[in-house]
């Protein structure tokens, strides 16, 4: 049994594997992190695989050392189950490398686009070769309604409602269809423009809000919500294997 755990920004995904299989997945706010220790106590893991943007307590890596015979914390020295081509290997956040290497782990042999949509919006684009080329980064919905809100004196902050038009006559509603529309044709855009170059290019969709930009793209992509653990557990099984 292993442990894939992704530390982001706001929140803590927690991947329970079997026999490689994606088993069990959890999630936790970052603070407090008292909440995973309750979950985790009755179990003992073979191995397990840390990836975090944020700087991550000390206590946490001893606990999760404690609760596996083998730990790997991942950083830009952890061998991969693909080529890494960025220039500032010190600097790419830990997600955009799992989702790598998890888009690459799904199509092997093909030229595979993963774009996660949580707090950034990030494009990852790993060739049929296994090289992790980099991609972009924007800002994700949250950050968009909230950039909208804290930099002018007029706009409110708003949540999120499910179908705005493209054509709103509110306040509130121009901004659901700033935020939706421009993301989705950003998404749509981006696509359209990567596969002028790699026509059979996969696309998978990925992070806490892919499901819901799913229903909005008119591009088929395909749905893995938890692609970064899935590669942080083909990351920690490629360790593994090097160790023998």
């Amino acid at each position: 049994m292993n442990a894939a755990i992704d530390a982001g920004n706001t929140r803590i995904k927690l991947g329970i594997f079997e026999n490689n299989e994606l088993q069990e997945v959890q999630v936790f706010p970052s603070s407090p992190v008292q909440n995973i220790y309750t979950h985790l106590a009755p179990y003992h893991f073979d191995q397990c695989i840390i990836s975090s943007v944020i700087a991550l307590p000390a206590h946490i890596s001893s606990y999760f050392k404690m609760k596996s015979n083998r730990m790997v914390v991942l950083d830009e020295k952890t061998p991969l189950p693909i080529v890494n081509k960025y220039k500032t290997p010190n600097t790419i956040g830990k997600d955009r490398i799992a989702l790598a290497a998890g888009g690459a782990g799904k199509y092997p042999g093909k030229d595979v686009l993963v774009i996660s949509a949580g707090t950034c919006i990030t494009y990852n684009f790993v060739t049929a070769k296994g090289a992790f080329m980099g991609g972009a980064i924007s800002p994700g919905m949250q950050m968009r309604l909230k950039a909208m809100h804290e930099f002018t004196d007029g706009l409110p902050l708003i949540e999120i409602e499910n179908n705005p038009g493209l054509i709103e006559n509110t306040t509130s509603g121009s901004m659901h269809s700033g935020v939706i529309n421009g993301i989705k044709f950003e998404i749509e855009g981006f696509i359209t423009d990567l596969k002028k170059n790699h026509k059979n290019c996969e696309v998978i969709l990925s992070g806490g809000d892919s499901r819901y930009l799913a229903d909005k793209l008119s591009v088929q992509t395909d749905i893995e919500p938890d692609l970064a653990l899935m590669g942080l557990n083909l990351i920690l099984r490629f360790n593994a294997s090097e160790k023998n």
